[in-house]
């Protein structure tokens, strides 16, 4: 079968390695039919989050069809079309009873795509705990963004508006950045989507909630949107993670910052001011205990349209193209600017369908 293996910061490598079965008794194996490239997946490629084994199949957003199961497995069958839970967590640690299983002390050797090897291949074995049938009238496609929205959600249900006319601008329209506009636009607000990339601005245009807008940077945000060149910020979901110096000043009294990328960057900060003005500084990464499920409702039952976060569908053999086109230039070694419309870019290890 095939298999996109990474051996350190921008050495990737497709491969015939042998084929996945059954071991344990709870075991399914998955015929990958999607698995979206993530910006996880750029970070370990690109050397800016190295946190991935080389060796180790990368790869974690994935659906496909069931070839094979264990003895024990119940709740799936062969054939079965089912979207996975790439994030494994033991259940029995401090931080798995106490509601935090993305940050289960267990984890090691079990993260697909970090230290396990994950989905950008023909085939991926996980257990019957972490795939979900999904229902006809869901595609695989769709069902591919069930894990990044809910790490969206995860992060989410750490904010706690102060009312729901809360002035909410979300940083970045790539996927995390009109997922988290989906959700907050679930919860009662009406965010605003700040993108300076011209690509994403356009594309993100077709994507967005009933009232939302999307605007090139903050000062177009709060002119267009509110009318007022120094609209306060009450919400702001910092989907890039280097913003946090420049807008917590400008944080309303009971505002939050929540901060959700994967670059390393120093701050400074006036620790004065978070409590003086009572301001929440958040992070997320990961799903947390519950969201997924939450995250396959929320497409199952067609409250966020993610088909149209989709923009390309790629062999998995293209993969030097579909990293590309969310400005990952393998080849060149670099990061570059995203020359066309995109968002979510899907790789097919079966070919583009």
């Amino acid at each position: 079968m095939k298999a996109l293996k990474y051996h350190g910061a921008w050495e990737l490598e497709l491969r015939e390695v042998p084929d996945l079965h059954v071991v344990g008794p709870d075991d399914v194996v998955v015929e990958i039919r999607f698995c979206g490239i993530c910006g996880t997946d750029v970070g370990i490629v690109s050397g800016s989050y190295p946190v991935a084994v080389p060796g180790v199949t990368i790869g974690h957003e994935a659906a496909g069809i069931v070839v094979e199961v264990g003895p024990e497995v119940t709740n799936v069958e062969v054939g079965d079309r089912v979207v996975i839970d790439p994030t494994p967590y033991c259940g029995t640690c401090r931080m798995c009873r106490t509601g935090r299983t993305n940050h289960c002390v267990n984890k090691a050797g079990t993260e697909s795509g970090v230290s396990y090897d994950g989905a950008f291949a023909s085939r991926y074995r996980t257990t019957s705990s972490f795939v979900y049938r999904l229902p006809d009238h869901v595609t695989l496609e769709q069902a591919t963004l069930t894990e990044p929205l809910s790490c969206v959600l995860g992060g989410v249900h750490q904010i706690h508006p102060p009312t729901l006319a809360a002035n909410t601008f979300v940083f970045g329209a790539g996927p995390l950045g009109l997922l988290y506009t989906w959700a907050l636009w679930l919860q009662g607000l009406t965010p605003v989507v700040v993108e300076r990339s011209p690509e994403r601005l356009k594309f993100a245009a077709g994507c967005l909630p009933e009232n939302v807008e999307v605007h090139c940077d903050l000062q177009a945000a709060r002119e267009g949107r509110f009318r007022d060149a120094k609209a306060p910020i009450d919400i702001a979901v910092d989907t890039t993670s280097v913003l946090l110096e420049e807008l917590y000043p400008q944080i309303a009294c009971g505002g939050t910052y929540l901060s959700v990328g994967l670059k390393s960057r120093q701050f400074s900060l006036d620790g004065m001011l978070l409590a003086d003005r009572s301001l929440s500084v958040l992070g997320s990464i990961d799903s947390r205990s519950g969201s997924f499920q939450e995250s396959f409702h929320l497409i199952v039952s067609g409250r966020i349209p993610v088909e149209k976060l989709v923009s390309h569908v790629l062999p998995l053999e293209e993969y030097h193209s579909g990293f590309a086109e969310i400005g990952c230039d393998i080849r060149a070694r670099n990061m570059a600017p995203i020359v066309s419309p995109s968002c979510k870019v899907l790789l097919a290890p079966e070919g583009a369908r």
